[in-house]
């Protein structure tokens, strides 16, 4: 079983307790209106899960946009569904071979998903490719890297070696990918690294 699949399978596994085991952060919506998200914006949330991070960007976006929540695990979009977005999608889709044309989103957010992509080059890639020029990308934890890797490091299956980057060597594969740092900052309880395609 390749690594995608056993991640695929783990998440699936967690997807119904999920949001019972796993308690919402309030704060991330805060954060989230920090990253400057308009109205009839297109946005992509990658590893979007059940949708909680979905569901906050489809309020932002309005009735004009669009939000479009990407997961590669089945059962975790068939929980996001019970959020019934009006203006929103779900798409069972692997971040490396993003099922999107060209230049076609103004913004992606990646809430808490990043270890998680088995080649973080190729998912840079092709999220610069998807967005439009000036777009940009956020991805965010409410974590240091330090700090989720240790919790991931405890964990059981697949997920125990995915490993978030420091917030520099991040900042360097975005960078290298094309994509220009428009911000970055990391903390105890903050990771958030800011690009926008040129």
């Amino acid at each position: 079983m390749s690594i995608v699949e056993s991640q695929r399978t783990y998440f699936n596994q967690l997807a119904h307790a999920w949001n019972i085991q796993v308690p919402e952060e309030p704060r991330v919506k805060s954060l989230l209106s920090r990253f400057g998200i308009s109205f009839g914006e297109w946005v992509l949330d990658v590893g979007a899960g059940t949708g909680r991070t979905t569901k906050w960007i489809s309020q932002m976006v309005g009735d004009q946009g669009k939000v479009i929540a990407l997961d590669f695990a089945e059962a975790m979009l068939k929980e996001a569904k019970a959020m019934e977005l009006f203006n929103g999608s779900l798409v069972c889709g692997d971040v490396h071979f993003l099922p999107f044309r060209e230049a076609c989103f103004d913004k992606i957010v990646c809430f808490s998903a990043f270890p998680h992509f088995s080649n973080k080059e190729k998912a840079i890639r092709e999220m610069h490719r998807i967005l439009k020029p000036k777009g940009r990308c956020l991805i965010l934890h409410t974590l240091s890297h330090d700090r989720l890797n240790a919790f991931h490091a405890s964990l059981e299956g697949p997920v125990r070696k995915d490993v978030l980057p420091s917030i520099d060597t991040a900042a360097q594969l975005f960078y290298r990918a094309g994509f220009y740092v428009e911000f970055s900052e990391e903390s105890e309880d903050l990771y958030w690294l800011e690009c926008i395609r040129p």
